[in-house]
């Protein structure tokens, strides 16, 4: 049996790389006693697959992985039996069994299947009152080329062509939209449906203005937070600092042509 974990990450955990999140993973799996199930060779490991990497820093409600059981379970024992192993910083939020895979098709992963993600966002200490115009513009505008360090070096990417929807949150959570190009569907409040369950454990500053980025993201084409980042100090005339808090509300992956939560893929 397969099946896809929802998870949040929060508090001082957030400063938790990715590769000692996957070995937290292991150690609370065996705490639950869940029946894991191993591979195969002379250095078993359990069979998990994580989503797309989380920075350092960053708080999010949309992570997942996968796992494989040796047994069948109800996706609510499932669910419940490892949140109880969670440790304060993590939460367990959903669970999902996977239908069986089709013969003959490739293995699908939340990670091979990730394509865009979806970001609150609020000015740092340093930025304060600095970047409602620069993310105005930017909203505004068609491109925005940023430097980005790769393996082979550097290359200059247009980080405002991988940004599909940009908002202003108000005092009230609601959403004052400023660009929109329909790939996503936006949520109309944070403090209603989708918004408040994504966005709980985020970090609220007082008199921080706060912003939604909904994303490309995935293997081919990746805008993360930081490039935004750096797309809107270089608006705001910022140097050397950085101006976004950030906290991933959700994961998406594409569904007969929309964007749908990675838990219902």
């Amino acid at each position: 049996m397969k099946a896809r974990i929802g998870f949040a990450k929060f508090g001082n955990m957030r400063f938790l790389g990715h590769l000692d999140v996957m070995r937290y993973f292991q150690h609370a799996i065996a705490r639950a006693n869940l029946p894991i199930a191993y591979s195969a060779g002379f250095h078993p490991h359990m069979i998990l697959s994580f989503a797309q990497p989380l920075a350092l820093s960053v708080t999010s409600d949309g992570e997942y992985f996968d796992l494989e059981l040796t047994e069948d379970m109800e996706a609510t024992e499932l669910r419940d039996r490892l949140d109880e192993a969670m440790c304060d910083g993590f939460a367990i939020t959903d669970a999902h069994i996977l239908p069986p895979q089709e013969p003959n098709t490739k293995k699908q992963t939340g990670m091979s299947q990730i394509a865009g993600a979806m970001y609150l966002c609020e000015e740092t200490e340093s930025c304060f009152g600095k970047l409602t115009a620069a993310v105005e513009a930017f909203a505004a505008s068609k491109n925005a080329t940023v430097t980005k360090p790769t393996k082979n070096g550097e290359r200059d990417v247009d980080v405002r062509a991988g940004v599909h929807a940009i908002a202003i949150v108000n005092d009230d959570g609601t959403l004052r939209i400023l660009a929109d190009d329909g790939v996503f569907a936006m949520p109309a409040s944070l403090t209603e449906g989708f918004g408040s369950e994504r966005s709980k454990h985020a970090i609220h500053r007082e008199d921080a203005a706060r912003f939604v980025f909904a994303v490309s993201a995935g293997s081919e084409n990746n805008i993360s937070v930081e490039l935004i980042g750096e797309a809107l100090c270089n608006a705001a005339g910022i140097e050397n600092g950085r101006s976004l808090a950030a906290h991933r509300m959700e994961l998406y992956g594409c569904k007969d042509g929309a964007m749908v939560s990675l838990l219902t893929m």
